[in-house]
């Protein structure tokens, strides 16, 4: 066992990929290391997209769990896995004063977990993610998602992922919101890292970027539809890694904009990218918070989003937002936002600090704890 005087906080995940969910876990394992806590940080999967701290203790305990299609299939195997987890912790890192439990998987392997102070973190609306099932079996869905974020209180990244889950099963536990920490001096001080645009052709302020992996909800084919009814003065650089990759590429070409349109790939480090744009836009379906926006906000940079529910209505103001699915408006959009660059910028609230986010978690643990004595 690790032995420290410190109190322990253990963040649970599935892997260090690149997004959302990863980024507020290596943001907030800092926060907390800087308020003195011995931190952890639990993955199902050997998967390092994302750095940590080298001050944060990274353990892995791989799940190794096939994928069932019948619902107690499944359940049974991650009954198995949330007792080897427990184990482990136990053994290696001892009681955490907090777990932060994150995505859906993990919350529902520990759903089955007899550790104390799990908190669930949901980071989309859940309404959106079953969308599908809740279509053909609404009945049997909604009997799953208690059993999953019944089991332990729940934090949501904005509040409309809140009201969307309360909507959906209601408050089961304690549920309260908790938007994602934005460590604004490590994106600046990661965005000062020189990064070779010019090997692409770009220049500084010289293109529209989209910071995003290639899945549906991101809305890649409406964000290259808009930009092909645009003037095209500014080349648009695509940012992530993603299933869909290559038919957002054959898109380009069916559009005849593929001269204007940059694949970079995935970036540990995105933020000189970002800081180098003349605008950031995100075309998202759903979110459950939107992070690229805060962190172009934290960079100083113009951003206009979908207005897609939860996230971004809650960081930005309506003329920086555009509906979903409405590619006519999105065009002209990013037109206005080029035309008139710092009137699209927003600024950034700074109770995202990590410090501030780090310790609302603290004490809404606390507030459970208080009420369960």
């Amino acid at each position: 066992m690790i032995t420290s005087n410190k109190p322990t906080i253990l963040l649970i995940l599935k892997a260090l990929e690149g997004r959302g969910a990863e980024r507020m876990v290596t943001t907030l394992a800092r926060a907390y290391i800087d308020m003195d806590y011995d931190v952890h940080v639990l993955s199902l999967e050997d998967t390092t997209d994302m750095c940590l701290d080298s001050r944060v203790h990274y353990h892995i305990v791989p799940y190794n769990q096939p994928l069932f299609n019948i619902e107690t299939e499944q359940a049974t195997a991650y009954k198995e896995v949330a007792a080897r987890i427990d184990e482990y912790v136990l053994k290696n890192i001892g009681t955490p004063k907090l777990i932060l439990a994150n995505i859906y998987k993990v919350n529902w392997i520990m759903a089955y977990s007899k550790l104390p102070n799990i908190v669930n973190v949901l980071h989309t609306a859940v309404s959106k993610q079953f969308q599908e099932k809740l279509a053909i079996i609404p009945a049997q869905t909604i009997s799953h998602l208690k059993v999953v974020y019944g089991a332990h209180p729940c934090s949501c990244v904005s509040e409309g992922a809140c009201q969307d889950l309360l909507t959906l099963i209601g408050n089961l536990n304690r549920t309260t919101t908790i938007y994602n920490p934005c460590d604004v001096s490590q994106i600046q001080q990661l965005a000062s890292e020189h990064f070779h645009i010019e090997e692409f052709g770009l220049t500084d302020k010289g293109y529209i970027i989209h910071v995003a992996s290639f899945d549906a909800m991101k809305g890649h084919r409406d964000l290259l539809q808009a930009y092909a009814k645009t003037e095209r003065r500014l080349p648009l650089v695509l940012v992530g890694k993603g299933r869909l990759e290559d038919k957002i590429k054959q898109l380009a070409i069916e559009l005849k904009i593929e001269n204007k349109v940059y694949f970079l790939d995935f970036y540990t480090n995105p933020y000189p990218l970002i800081a180098g744009a003349a605008l950031l836009v995100m075309t998202s379906k759903y979110e459950g918070f939107g992070y690229v926006i805060v962190e172009a906000q934290a960079l100083n940079v113009p951003v206009i989003s979908t207005d897609c529910p939860f996230g971004p209505r809650e960081l930005l103001t309506q003329k920086n937002l555009v509906a979903i699915d409405d590619i006519e408006g999105l065009a002209t959009l990013i037109s206005q936002a080029l035309d008139d660059a710092n009137q699209f910028i927003t600024p950034l609230n700074q109770q995202l600090l990590p410090k501030h986010i780090a310790q609302q978690y603290l004490d809404f643990s606390l507030s459970i704890v208080n009420d369960i004595n």
